[in-house]
């Protein structure tokens, strides 16, 4: 057994004192919370993604004739256009045995820019039914970088804004023609047939944006909270136990 002096025993006491109390320090300890002054807020983070929807207007019900071609203005109010169909679709009201002097459709887009884009076709022998379609590209899929913000509403503010936003032909007029090319042959023997009675739908697709906020990952003061949770101690405390300087006491 060793016999320590009255001093030696006095300075171990002391010193297992001191590390029991720095133990109880470091268990106890808070972390000051962090203070942000104005103008130094956190920014959020928000991923965007973009899906494809679809809308359409009224139908468009008229007539096209030989010598009177149908003339029309046509305008979407939605932004990031994807593409515009034109579906034009009748039935041949004066083919002879729906074969002979079956008429012919051609449809006219005039787009905003100015560009013409033009397609045609006969009506079908038997059924006499007659089917032009025309679509039109406008815009590729927008950015999808994140969103740095300081809530959903300040992110959805910035998808308004370039280059999120694409407001190209929104509310601009489409000048729309279709003209009637009758049968040569009836249109001769059958001078009633004057043109067609036509429908026309017109549809168009647009990229449409949905915001995920980004979760942040969970920092080392977390750690400590656990630790005061579960009623444990932190490894600092465990350490200095373990190391057996109780037994001096």
């Amino acid at each position: 057994m060793i016999h320590l002096k009255k001093n030696d025993k006095i300075i171990i006491v002391i010193a297992v004192a001191i590390i029991i109390v720095a133990g109880v320090g470091i268990a106890m300890y808070n972390p000051p919370e962090e203070t942000i002054t104005e103008g130094e807020n956190e920014k959020n983070t928000y991923l965007v993604e973009w899906d494809i929807m679809s809308g359409s207007s009224s139908m468009i019900s008229d007539y096209a004739g030989k010598k009177s071609p149908y003339e029309g203005t046509y305008s979407i109010s939605q932004a990031n256009i994807k593409s515009i169909k034109f579906n034009l679709t009748w039935i041949d009201d004066k083919a002879f045995l729906g074969r002979l002097g079956r008429d012919t459709l051609i449809l006219e887009v005039t787009t905003p820019d100015g560009d013409v884009f033009e397609e045609s076709a006969q009506s079908a022998v038997k059924s006499k039914f007659g089917n032009v379609e025309l679509e039109l590209f406008v815009g590729s899929t927008p950015p999808t970088e994140s969103i740095e913000a300081d809530d959903e509403y300040d992110a959805e503010d910035q998808l308004n804004q370039e280059p999120y936003y694409d407001d190209k032909w929104m509310n601009e007029e489409f000048t729309i023609r279709v003209g009637c090319n009758v049968g040569e042959i009836l249109g001769n023997i059958r001078p009633r047939d004057k043109g067609n009675s036509f429908d026309l739908e017109i549809s168009y697709e647009y990229y449409h944006a949905s915001l995920i906020e980004e979760t942040k990952e969970t920092g080392l003061d977390d750690n400590f909270d656990d630790f005061r949770d579960e009623g444990e101690g932190p490894p600092y405390l465990s350490m200095i136990i373990g190391t057996g300087c109780g037994r001096f006491v």
